[in-house]
């Protein structure tokens, strides 16, 4: 039985949609992230799991970490801490020094300038609640670290006051490790401030 002449337009005509969808998409894949793809990408790192790695071979595969990572909106960043932080975690401790002052220069410092630029323009009270909440994520983060625990009461108020004089300076000025420790406070952060300007 053959088909009529209409279904085999339709078929050929389905057939070249089908495929210039295909070619599209493999087209724009570098282009498009979401947190299974990043999830994927920290799963093949080489040297994660004791593997070795050349030099180029680790910048190549860092330099596809991050710029999927900096392709995720907000929504996706916290449903890649819901479902692979672990594994973001282990990946950042396997990063060498020069490794972590990458990521914090591509992750950290662009949401720390539009910190800056936005924050100069709250008024006043706004600015004082913002701070607020950034004293109480800070303490919150300080509480689960055995840092967090050997700060007397001294170190506790000067880091406050710190915090609340600017808080972006206090941010920039952290160390490194600190600084990646914060990178979900920094995007709830910048959440906040676009609450505030709405």
């Amino acid at each position: 039985m053959r088909l009529p002449r209409h279904w085999l337009i339709a078929l050929a005509l389905l057939a070249l949609i089908w495929s210039a969808v295909a070619v599209v998409m493999r087209q724009t894949d570098d282009l498009v992230s979401w947190p299974g793809k990043v999830i994927e990408l920290l799963e093949a790192t080489p040297w994660l799991d004791g593997g070795t790695a050349t030099e180029l071979e680790r910048r190549t595969h860092l330099h596809r970490v991050l710029t999927n990572l900096d392709r995720l909106d907000a929504s996706q960043r916290r449903s890649l801490r819901e479902d692979g932080q672990e594994l973001v975690d282990r990946f950042l401790a396997s990063l060498t020094t020069d490794e972590q002052k990458e990521y914090v220069n591509r992750m950290i410092e662009p949401h720390l300038e539009a910190l800056g630029a936005a924050m100069k323009r709250l008024p006043e009270e706004d600015r004082k609640r913002l701070v607020g909440r950034l004293r109480g994520d800070l303490r919150n983060l300080r509480a689960g670290s055995a840092e967090g625990e050997r700060l007397n009461e001294q170190d506790r108020e000067f880091l406050d006051f710190m915090i609340a004089e600017d808080p972006v300076l206090f941010l920039r000025e952290a160390p490194l490790k600190v600084k990646m420790e914060l990178a979900p406070v920094l995007e709830e952060m910048q959440s906040r401030l676009q609450g505030f300007r709405r």
